[in-house]
């Protein structure tokens, strides 16, 4: 074999030398996809966002890994240089625990450079068996909370809890209010 090559032409040399290039470039490629770790930045070039450009039906989603951390949806989306201006925005939160937490409202914004999604308008979330409303909630994607810092209302099966600044935690899967919490409970005829 070591004979074979000796006598071999030029043209075999680089004939090999094509194939290993061919090669090592298809390894590298298959490194960096599998390298790679999607991000809502990614989503958000991949949907040829343009400042003034309206795209419909815009998908921007965050993985930590391959699993989801938030996806965001909405009817029209439309890129203001940082700010991403959304109208009938859904967000879909998921928790550690793998459960989805659907938030709907009818106007908002994707600030890029502070990472953060605002909502408002009628904004309702709907956690376990609860839903909750308010006029604005923001989520960070540093901290993985929603947050409602003014008035809310949680209400479930004749349970009516309000207050102000509520945080759902991602992570932990918990709800916190720190302000003014207020219950009324319905008696059952």
């Amino acid at each position: 074999m070591a004979g074979n090559l000796v006598n071999a032409s030029p043209l075999t040399y680089i004939k090999w030398a094509f194939l290993a290039l061919g090669v090592s470039s298809v390894l590298y490629t298959v490194v960096l996809i599998l390298g790679s770790k999607p991000s809502i930045q990614q989503a958000v070039d991949v949907a040829a966002l343009q400042a003034g450009a309206k795209i419909t039906n815009p998908d921007m989603t965050e993985y930590d890994g391959d699993k989801l951390v938030w996806r965001l949806q909405a009817e029209t989306a439309e890129e203001q240089g940082d700010v991403v201006s959304l109208v009938q925005p859904r967000l879909q939160m998921v928790l550690a625990s793998g459960e989805v937490v659907p938030i709907q409202a009818k106007q908002g914004k994707y600030d890029k450079g502070k990472q953060v999604v605002f909502l408002n308008g009628a904004v309702v979330v709907v956690y376990q068996d609860w839903d909750l409303s308010s006029e604005y909630m923001f989520y960070t994607q540093k901290n993985g909370e929603l947050i409602a810092p003014k008035h809310f209302v949680l209400k479930q099966d004749g349970i009516m809890v309000t207050g102000k600044d509520l945080h759902v935690l991602r992570d932990a899967g918990k709800v916190q209010v720190m302000q003014g919490v207020r219950m009324l409970i319905e008696e059952a005829p």
